[in-house]
């Protein structure tokens, strides 16, 4: 079974977080899934390789996020596509 792309509810919005071990977290939001995915892929080059740091991309989808990429200790999980 397939998963849906990701798509935002009703002025929803595309959020790229990254998140260090000691819990202090960046965080950016955007309204376009494609430049959302250049951020995540920009901060994995960037940040991908310390140890602790994991990068996650949600999409706003009403009540809550939904994963649609996590990188954490060297390794990407596509949760959804866009």
């Amino acid at each position: 079974m397939s998963t849906p792309p990701a798509e935002p509810s009703d002025g929803g919005d595309f959020y790229v977080r990254m998140t260090f071990r000691k819990g202090a977290a960046i965080e950016g939001t955007w309204a376009d899934g494609e430049v959302a995915l250049r951020k995540f892929r920009a901060l994995v080059g960037t940040h991908g390789s310390v140890r602790g740091v994991t990068i996650t991309l949600e999409v706003d989808a009403g009540e809550e996020r939904e994963p649609v990429r996590t990188w954490a200790d060297g390794v990407e999980v596509i949760h959804r596509e866009l």
